[in-house]
């Protein structure tokens, strides 16, 4: 007797992980010596080596409602479950995310915000969970599929923080302070904390803190302020030197003559500031208005209140600008960059200093030498010793010039190249951009002479075009 379930067709396609089958009509003359059979078509898979993922509700289906001549899936692999990375689960606020309301006056109340998140000595911090193996999967025809574990992290264990000896897994406070989480280092730390109940002024004396501070008062002009890590001041900076690697919050106004200067190494969070300058590696956030002051972001400016406001000054921020108004009626001249590293720009301008001093250097080297080989004509080749030891001084700092100038010329390139790179910052005025507001988006410059009305200005084909 003729072996009928070799007439039925499987085939194996995406390396293995599917297998089709088709079972030949059953009626007709001449088709078929008897009716195939479910148990024909196991025997056809097990030929074809089909052993996992079958179908068996689909193989049942075939004959019971005679879905023959068509190729139908019938067997799929067992998917690989590939390992979970080892995760981090923090037992403090480590983004910091805060929604402080509205003054009656429109500015952002920062008066019970707090960037500090207190511990003491024993408290837990962060959990690691383990990374898992995964789980293995096969092919329709047996093979084994090997899942890629997941990849394994250590405890971010920084300053002032320690593994618990009775749990690997658990990062503990070594000593109360301060804890955050240090972004650009990974590691969580815990910073001593200090707190100042008044003014920084001749009572205190300048600070210089290795840890958080908090001042509940001001501080006043001529000071200086400086910690390792956060910065929270309850009144308002005047004119005074401000640094902190963490995060600075000055709950009202940095106000003065201009002779002030507020650096943090991570976000800065104020409620207005007037004839100020700001430098900060992270974000901007204010609360009201940014009035005739010096700023440089490396991330985004976040001006968004009821009544914030970017007039006059200059702000320039890697990331974007958002604000509700830029500019003001009387047309103050406001200057606003975005795409654009502060510090490269920086160096582009020392380079540009640089290759202007090159190229003077060349041409004072140029008529030196020319005077020298005159002299030297004159005197038959023969110059004083000391002349003729400057005269080879010379031409060996005419040679390595250009090798300097190509240097800097090639840096230039490069910066450029990464300037280049930020062009998808924006500047966004949710009411209103007034005439004689300069906006720069990457190397591309507008001067606007006329109102616009909430508008998003975002860099397109070289020109900046405001859109909705």
């Amino acid at each position: 007797m003729a072996e009928e379930w070799r007439k039925i067709k499987v085939s194996l396609r995406n390396t293995e992980t599917e297998a089709y089958i088709m079972v030949p009509f059953l009626t007709g003359e001449g088709t078929l010596d008897k009716a195939l059979t479910i148990a024909d078509a196991r025997m056809a898979l097990a030929s074809a080596g089909v052993k996992t993922g079958i179908k068996d509700d689909v193989l049942n289906k075939i004959f019971e409602e005679a879905l023959f001549d068509q190729e139908l899936l019938i067997a799929e692999a067992v998917p690989v479950v590939h390992g979970l990375d080892a995760k981090l689960e923090f037992y403090f606020d480590h983004e910091k995310d805060f929604k402080p309301r509205e003054d009656k006056d429109g500015r952002i109340d920062y008066k019970d915000i707090s960037f500090l998140n207190n511990v003491s000595k024993g408290d837990q911090l962060c959990r690691r969970h383990p990374p898992t193996p995964g789980e293995p999967g096969s092919t329709a025809t047996g093979t084994p599929i090997e899942p890629k574990p997941g990849k394994d992290r250590k405890l971010p264990s920084g300053k002032n923080t320690e593994v618990s000896v009775n749990d690997p897994d658990l990062l503990i406070a070594s000593t109360g302070g301060s804890v955050t989480y240090n972004r650009q280092s990974g590691y969580v730390e815990v910073q001593p904390n200090l707190e100042i109940k008044g003014d920084v002024d001749f009572n205190t004396g300048n600070i210089d803190f290795n840890g958080s501070l908090v001042v509940t008062g001001d501080i006043k002009a001529g000071f200086k302020v400086k910690v390792t890590g956060d910065l929270e001041i309850g009144g308002c900076v005047e004119d005074a030197q401000v640094e902190a690697e963490g995060d600075i919050l000055i709950k009202k106004g940095f106000i003065g003559r201009g002779n002030g200067l507020v650096r943090s190494s991570a976000n800065v969070t104020v409620k207005y500031v007037q004839g100020q300058k700001v430098i900060c590696d992270g974000d901007l956030t204010l609360g009201g208005e940014l009035m005739h002051s010096d700023v440089r972001v490396q991330g985004n400016v976040y001006v968004n209140s009821r009544k914030g406001a970017i007039i006059g000054g200059s702000v320039m921020a890697q990331g974007s600008v958002e604000s509700t108004q830029v500019g003001s009626e009387t047309y103050t001249h406001t200057e606003i960059a975005v795409g654009h590293d502060y510090k490269l720009a920086a160096r582009i301008e020392e380079i540009t200093k640089e290759l202007e001093q090159i190229t003077q250097n060349q041409e004072k080297l140029k008529k030196a030498l020319y005077n020298l080989s005159r002299m030297k004509m004159q005197l038959k080749g023969d110059l004083p010793p000391e002349q003729e030891a400057l005269f080879g001084r010379m031409q060996e700092t005419v040679k390595c010039l250009p090798d300097q100038k190509s240097e800097l010329e090639d840096e230039k390139k490069r910066i450029d190249a990464e300037i280049e790179k930020h062009r998808v910052a924006f500047v966004q005025v949710k009411r209103s951009l007034y005439p004689g507001v300069k906006i720069t988006i990457g190397k591309f410059q507008r001067v606007f002479n006329e109102r616009l009305d909430g508008k998003t200005f975002r860099e397109i084909k070289g020109e900046i075009i405001p859109t909705v």
